[in-house]
């Protein structure tokens, strides 16, 4: 459903701004309404699961630089966007490189807190 380009048009583009309506054209529908519900059938986990998932991401780029893995030939290898097939689709796995930003953040990431 939220793959669907009769509802999203372009589906897979990264593009927050469909969800602003202007003068021109009207805001897309948000799709939180087709994962959480809405009215008095919301989800009641919907606030927690939102702002679970977003300390999870800004905690993670806090302390790590993600980049594209590098190729032999020394040329970052950026990765198609390709989903799961099935009820619940999610991204298919990809390379990439993954290191601590600092020491600072190393000690963080390893639970060392008398630093």
């Amino acid at each position: 459903m939220l793959n669907d380009p009769a509802v999203y048009p372009d589906p897979f583009k990264f593009d927050p701004e469909r969800f602003i309506a202007t003068p021109e054209k009207p805001a897309q529908r948000d799709p939180r309404h087709a994962c959480f519900g809405y009215a008095r059938r919301i989800c009641v986990g919907l606030h927690l699961a939102e702002a679970s998932l977003w300390l999870c991401i800004v905690m993670s780029l806090a302390v790590f630089d993600i980049s594209p893995a590098v190729g032999e030939d020394g040329k970052p290898i950026i990765p198609e966007h390709e989903n799961t097939n099935g009820t619940i689709s999610h991204p298919k796995a990809f390379k990439c490189t993954i290191k601590p930003r600092s020491e600072k953040a190393l000690s963080l990431i390893n639970g060392d807190v008398s630093q």
